[in-house]
């Protein structure tokens, strides 16, 4: 079985198109690495994944639900390009068809069938059951620890960018502004609508540098770190990051806490609702082909 392997890890360049294509996207997805890249025990689950997707694939577009089912050619060049640029552009993408012994044409052709069973498999996923609101209380029920918001803290921003476009001067006279700035907010919190308004380089100036209420990690780790040890009231020191010199200002902490059913249902609808639609391909494709399609997530 080794040796079988290893010689199909060989002889990857020399397969068919079809198979070079879902070999190639199997060892980006799951590996991050080109074919040739791959060793014998990881080339050995692409190929089997690759394979069983081919036979998947093939039925599939023999399906009655495949009639009528067309690409738009717009969508096919847009997810080309998409691909091109993951792979860091046209040549270094042309590059690497070569090493997976694919033309363009091959793998813009194999990419239609590929997006067309997407879209047969989202057709058959649009008739399930729709999610009922009994579902979705007894899913909270028994979930209701996952359904948790983190503490939140509102909270106002001024940033005095040392990038070029939007100060010419040099970024000594530029800390001196900022901390001219900090200075007055200390004796004066309550003025930093004001001075964010008349100051403030970032987007939310016309807003008095409000930034709404922020959950934990929703910011850059230096300013999360800084506003999280801020108390309510309280301005942060002065931060400085590539962008520039910033100032936070913790107007309001609102503690963590449980969300009840309803907050939670939008969230439960989302997840019933894929469940569901997996479920439904599930019990198609089981139709199709009268295996054990557990194996088909």
């Amino acid at each position: 079985m080794q040796e079988e392997v290893t010689m199909h890890f060989i002889l990857s360049r020399q397969i068919e198109p079809t198979l070079a294509f879902h070999l190639m996207k199997f060892a980006f997805q799951v590996f991050e690495k080109e074919v040739i890249e791959l060793t014998p025990e990881e080339y050995a689950e692409a190929y089997q994944q690759a394979y069983h997707e081919i036979t998947l694939h093939e039925q599939i577009l023999l399906s009655e639900a495949a009639c009528g089912v067309v690409i738009p050619d717009k969508l096919i060049q847009t997810t080309f390009h998409s691909i091109q640029a993951r792979h860091g552009g046209e040549g270094k993408f042309c590059l690497h068809l070569q090493k997976n012994n694919l033309r363009p044409a091959e793998f813009f052709t194999i990419l239609s069938n590929d997006l067309k069973v997407e879209t047969i498999l989202a057709r058959v996923a649009y008739y399930a059951n729709p999610v009922s609101q009994q579902e979705i209380e007894n899913y909270y029920h028994i979930h209701q620890d996952s359904f948790y918001l983190p503490e939140q803290r509102s909270t106002r921003h001024i940033l005095i960018s040392t990038e070029n476009h939007y100060s010419h001067l040099p970024k000594d006279a530029l800390l001196r502004r900022t901390m001219h700035i900090h200075s007055r907010l200390q004796r004066n919190p309550h003025n930093f609508i004001r001075e964010a308004q008349l100051h403030s380089d970032c987007t939310t100036a016309n807003d008095g540098g409000d930034l709404g209420r922020i959950s934990p990690g929703e910011l850059c780790s230096t300013l999360d770190q800084a506003l999280f040890q801020l108390a309510a009231g309280e301005i942060s020191p002065i931060i400085q990051t590539t962008q520039g010199f910033h100032i936070l200002y913790c107007e309001a902490i609102h503690p963590g806490q449980r969300l009840n059913c309803e907050e939670a249902a939008p969230r439960i609808h989302q997840i019933l609702t894929r469940e569901a639609r997996i479920d439904t391909c599930r019990v198609w494709l089981k139709s199709l082909f009268h295996i054990d399609t557990r194996k088909l997530k």
